[in-house]
């Protein structure tokens, strides 16, 4: 451990971490977004690695058969538009791919 001491049994410690550190030049251990089918909440995405990305969830819910979806992000809001009548189906879908992810 690097630490010293003065005349007066007086101990440093050395200091870690920045001062001055905003908010937002913090990144988080993992980012994260909220998915929406349509207008409807569904869960959160966790991206746990790098090679994790918020497209997966796309790409799993058209490797389950359902083409006719179409995706866009807003802030850290993953909105998913279907265009089919059977929402209920991709709604399962999606949260299957949220549990297991």
């Amino acid at each position: 451990m690097n630490y010293s001491s003065d005349s007066r049994g007086t101990i440093f410690f050395p200091i870690f971490g920045r001062f001055n550190a905003s908010p937002q030049s913090i990144k988080n251990s993992h980012d994260t977004y909220d998915v929406y089918l349509e207008e409807d909440y569904i869960g959160k995405k966790e991206l746990l690695t790098e090679n994790d990305t918020i497209e997966d969830v796309l790409k799993f819910i058209e490797s389950q058969g359902i083409s006719d979806v179409e995706a866009h992000l807003k802030g850290d809001h993953y909105i998913i538009e279907a265009h089919t009548k059977d929402l209920e189906r991709v709604k399962a879908v999606i949260e299957t791919y949220l549990q297991n992810r």
